[in-house]
């Protein structure tokens, strides 16, 4: 750190704004930025948002611009302190697979037990020979379904090839109905043999037609698909299928931050607070501004690129705003606002650097959380969630080189001083989006705090220093 070091005596500008990118757990290099922008006495008339950016924008100013909350936090936050609750998804999935095999065993035990089947509850008639005939029957039905299975797999390509040529089938819904009377005349035939005792492979049959009855009744049109739909939803934990895990743990610690601070500070009639959050409903980006009213034009610009403005006047609105912009779809469950659906909106606007330009910035920092020249080198994702990362990371980059391509005359990054610093990392920042870990984030932090020197040295925005 530069502790010498302060914004230059003769600094022009008097609207500069501080833009934060999200980002999720890379969020941390951001706390740097901010750590450096309290000690060179840098005051924003505007502060933009975005995802985790949001977050530490809220945090930053509800403790009057200063980065110790926000530092300290960081430093020991791991994934469950924000919501990502493994444990959780386990004990769910482990619980309704138990849940499903159990359920099944029991109808399988009750088609194949001799004690249990028609013909000894109705006729107290029992055999031997019958139920070692129907063991052999299901040993060779289940020999020739693993043969079926192995053959499967020889002749896929064949098989794909086939239904690449293939013309279209009949109606969908016909189909559908056609199967459904062949299922339920197997289901009666089945209850003929069960009822009668004849010699059968009882488990076999009623495994593949439990299997054949789900996936017909998941497939169909109306309310069975629905009710399947549901059903698996159920399965996923805590959020009734709109997301991995519900926002509750990032809600206490964001609350419990800004309270810790000055609540009252998130709408100062001093400074613009804009925080984005994507609308389900319209597919709008929704701009929640505290502090100054803003302008029918500042309105008028946001929905020419596809926005809305909502004005907030309570802080406890702006930590509900915040919420929302850091809602990741299909991570988080969305937050509901005045009865609307918000989630992040990252992977549209990433960057809200047109956000300040709209409230009438004279300049602006611009902190990025991945290098705005291409998108980092990265192996092949090993994973759905590192599919996930790498394609945010793509999104947010192409979402920022728009922004930077479309700034209007008079802003660049060059001049002296330049009216746009860029704050950026040189190569990609250690861990992922999704990889909360003090360790990586103390490394984020000083990497931030590094870069933000130079940047502003670059930008020209520094007193010279003292030799």
């Amino acid at each position: 750190m530069s502790p010498t070091r302060t914004l230059r005596s003769d600094w022009p500008f008097r609207r500069p704004a501080v833009v934060l990118a999200g980002g999720g757990a890379l969020g941390a290099y951001e706390v740097g930025v901010l750590r450096v922008l309290e000690a060179v006495g840098f005051r924003p008339a505007i502060v933009a948002g975005v995802s985790v950016g949001a977050v530490n924008a809220v945090v930053w100013q509800a403790h009057a611009r200063s980065t110790a909350a926000l530092e300290s936090v960081w430093r020991r936050m791991g994934a469950a302190d924000v919501g990502f609750r493994w444990v959780t998804l386990v004990l769910r999935a482990l619980g309704g697979l138990v849940a499903a095999l159990g359920a099944i065993e029991l109808l399988l035990t009750l088609a194949g037990s001799r004690e249990l089947s028609g013909a000894f509850w109705f006729w107290k008639r029992g055999s031997a020979r019958v139920d070692l005939t129907s063991t052999l029957l299901d040993l060779w039905m289940w020999g020739a379904f693993a043969l079926a299975g192995i053959l499967a797999v020889a002749l896929s390509r064949r098989v794909e090839s086939w239904l690449a040529r293939r013309r279209p089938g009949p109606d969908p819904l016909r189909a559908s109905r056609a199967f459904g009377r062949v299922l339920l005349g197997l289901w009666l035939l089945y209850a003929v043999v069960w009822v009668f005792g004849l010699p059968w492979p009882h488990r076999f049959t009623v495994s593949a037609l439990l299997v054949t009855t789900v996936v017909w009744l998941a497939n169909r049109p109306g309310r069975s698909s629905g009710w399947a739909r549901l059903v698996l939803h159920g399965l996923m934990a805590e959020t009734r299928g709109r997301g991995l895990w519900s926002g509750e743990a990032r809600r206490r610690l964001v609350e419990g931050l800004v309270a810790a601070g000055e609540p009252a500070r998130l709408v100062d009639p001093e400074v613009r607070l804009v925080i984005g959050a994507l609308a389900i409903d319209s597919g709008r980006i929704c701009h929640f501004v505290a502090g100054p009213r803003p302008s029918d034009e500042f309105a008028r610009r946001l929905e020419r690129e596809l926005g809305e403005v909502v004005t907030v006047r309570e802080p406890a609105e702006v930590v509900r705003a915040a919420l929302a912009s850091s809602a990741i779809p299909g991570v988080f469950e969305p937050e509901r606002i005045g009865g609307r659906d918000f989630v992040d909106p990252g992977g549209f606007a990433n960057q809200p650097l047109h956000v300040a330009l709209a409230a009438d910035a004279d300049a602006a920092v611009v902190v990025l959380l991945s290098p705005s020249g291409r998108p980092s080198a990265a192996p092949a994702p090993g994973s759905l969630f590192a599919l996930g990362s790498r394609l945010l990371e793509i999104a947010n980059w192409r979402d920022m080189q728009a922004e930077l391509r479309d700034l209007p005359a008079g802003w660049s990054r060059e001049g002296d001083p330049a009216r746009v610093c860029v704050v950026e990392p040189d190569s990609a920042l250690p861990g992922g989006v999704l990889d909360f870990d003090p360790e990586h984030a103390t490394s984020l932090i000083r990497r931030g705090e590094e870069d933000a020197w130079a940047a502003l040295e670059r930008a020209g925005w520094l007193e010279a220093a003292v030799a």
